[in-house]
């Protein structure tokens, strides 16, 4: 009796520490991300993760044009943009290269540039 009561204590004291110790970490960027392109959206932004590249697209003829923006936290740092890439007025879509790695967090935001607002943010990612 006493040598279970004590298996199931240290089973118990092992899933406790698990879970205190062990952060929950982002999602993996294992398949593309995409954010913006709705109906109401002058843009959108695609993360595509065989080749570390990102694009950003105006989809609307109406001259404002949309800015991608890229931002890193190191482990034990704050957020920062690392990558801008502004789209519009032409034909095609921007393009950057960044190498996605799991040393830090990524997300994604989209931006219209005619009114400077928020249109959309991809959740927390990394390789």
């Amino acid at each position: 009796m006493k040598r279970s009561l004590s298996k199931r204590i240290g089973v118990v004291a092992v899933a406790v520490a698990t879970a205190v110790l062990v952060p929950a970490s982002p999602a993996l960027a294992l398949e593309d991300i995409e954010i913006g392109g709705g109906p109401h959206d002058s843009g959108y932004m695609i993360y595509h993760d065989n080749g570390d590249t990102f694009q950003v697209c105006d989809i609307r003829a109406d001259g404002s044009g949309v800015n991608g923006k890229l931002l890193y936290k190191p482990i034990g740092g704050d957020w920062r943009v690392i990558k801008t890439k502004v789209d519009g007025g032409d034909a095609g879509c921007g393009k950057f290269k960044e190498d996605v790695n799991n040393f830090g967090d990524y997300q994604m935001k989209l931006y219209s540039l005619g009114i400077n607002r928020l249109i959309a943010k991809s959740r927390v990612f990394n390789e």
